[in-house]
């Protein structure tokens, strides 16, 4: 078991802690380490040497160079002596493969990865390079790959490579002569995750409105808690109603809190500030919050099942809903309890603190290792000794990769920030105490 949690922190002391990551080369005089944060994740920091898109070859294995798994109808499978062998063609495409041959000229491209890609909603190339263009342009090129690996299914890496190098290589072309430094920088986003009351609100008000040098850098983005409790004309509370009728509302619910992430990510999407805290996200609803309705009922199989069956392919085409890090504020949920008792949501009167515990354990489980008793399945992994010296020694053994059979593919690798948010301290009392707090977060 790894040593998580040090020493107990407030919800301020995880406010402080925000800053370790931010850090980007745009904003040298705050000091701070997000990019070493990021780097926890594989890949992050590596660096290829480009070469010709048809001439690309993996170095770290024996096979085919792209030219020749094109020219063979790529797809190619890695057969005795590293040979490879060409897959066998299935029949009966699509109208929808059918319509995209394109993609077919892409090095790696064959009929399997073409239906892959279709899935996926990736019809053609231009959709593609908006892929590359929202999500990856200026990172390494191994965060495309593990996407395509990940999310999309590439079986061999060779072959997400050279998707990728062709894909980077037409958007790199289509911006020769262009102003790249008017063009909008990419944004890091962090999802702060824990249970009802753990203290979100808090800790993203303290980084708003009492980290002055943040305030420029950090857009904030609360959960649509509005949105749920005024729906259409009528202006229903959808809210309301599955805390009154949890068994009859689960499904309705949770697909229109789905609906309201995505809505709320397109319309924070083009913000300019480099950071954006969103308070949880679309994986927490399906680690802990489905599972917990459907564990107690209120979810059937075959609505779970319907679910799950928009899910990933949404998820998968809209990698804007993906982070490139958790946040895991913890709290006993007795603590929570106690909070939730003290806010008095009028929605929330009739929260068990059984329901708590429950919600408390799916996180624990989803993003903290397997305490046994179950199936023995870590959904952490510890860093890699040679990147554990490059975070700050106050965050060392609070960042862990989000890791397991049970992690949707595309968070595989996300690095994760656990926070003790278990003691209370009054601030508003207690100003020697917030004095210190924000001058400890300015000096990282």
């Amino acid at each position: 078991m790894h040593k998580l949690l040090p020493r107990a922190a407030s919800v301020l002391d995880a406010a402080t802690a925000a800053p370790l990551l931010l850090s980007s080369p745009r904003m040298p005089a705050l000091h701070l380490a997000c990019s070493s944060f990021l780097a926890a994740r594989p890949g992050a920091n590596r660096s290829r040497t480009r070469s010709p898109q048809w001439l690309h070859c993996d170095g770290a294995r024996r096979g085919l160079c792209s030219a020749e798994a094109a020219r063979r109808g790529g797809d190619t499978e890695e057969g005795e002596n590293g040979r490879a062998v060409p897959e066998r063609r299935q029949r009966g495409r699509s109208d929808a493969l059918a319509g995209s041959g394109e993609l077919l000229a892409i090095p790696g491209v064959g009929p399997r990865n073409l239906r892959k890609l279709v899935d996926k909603g990736f019809d053609g190339v231009a959709q593609l390079k908006q892929l590359y263009r929202d999500k990856f342009f200026g990172k390494s090129n191994e965060k495309m790959v593990e996407f395509l690996q990940n999310s999309v299914g590439i079986i061999h890496k060779n072959h997400a490579e050279s998707i990728t190098l062709f894909i980077k290589e037409s958007v790199d072309e289509e911006m020769k002569g262009t102003d790249t430094s008017k063009l909008p920088k990419r944004r890091l986003t962090f999802c702060v995750e824990g249970n009802i009351s753990v203290g979100k609100t808090t800790f993203l008000q303290r980084i708003a409105n009492e980290t002055i040098e943040l305030r420029d850098l950090v857009e904030i983005v609360p959960e649509p808690i509005a949105k749920w409790q005024d729906v259409g004309p009528e202006h229903f509370n959808i809210l309301d109603a599955f805390y009154a009728e949890p068994e009859r509302y689960a499904y309705t619910f949770q697909n229109y809190v789905f609906v309201t992430r995505v809505m709320q990510e397109k319309e924070s999407a083009s913000g300019i500030k480099p950071l954006r805290l969103m308070e949880r996200s679309v994986f927490s609803d399906r680690m802990v919050f489905v599972r917990a309705v459907h564990e107690a009922n209120w979810m059937n199989e075959m609505e779970i099942s319907i679910y799950d069956s928009w899910f990933d392919p949404v998820v998968s085409s809209l990698p804007g809903l993906i982070p490139d890090g958790f946040i895991y504020l913890r709290a006993s949920p007795d603590t929570c309890h106690k909070r939730m008792m003290v806010r008095k949501r009028s929605e929330e009167g009739g929260v068990t603190l059984d329901y708590l515990r429950g919600l408390h354990e799916k996180h624990e489980s989803w993003l903290l290792p397997s305490k046994g008793g179950g199936s023995g399945v870590l959904s952490v992994s510890q860093l890699p000794v040679h990147l554990e010296g490059s975070l700050p020694a106050d965050i060392q053994d609070r960042v862990f990769y989000l890791e397991g059979d049970h992690m949707h593919s595309s968070i595989q690798k996300v690095p994760a920030l656990v926070l003790d948010c278990e003691h209370d301290i009054d601030f508003n009392k207690d100003i020697e105490a917030k004095r210190h707090k924000l001058r400890s977060s300015l000096n990282l």
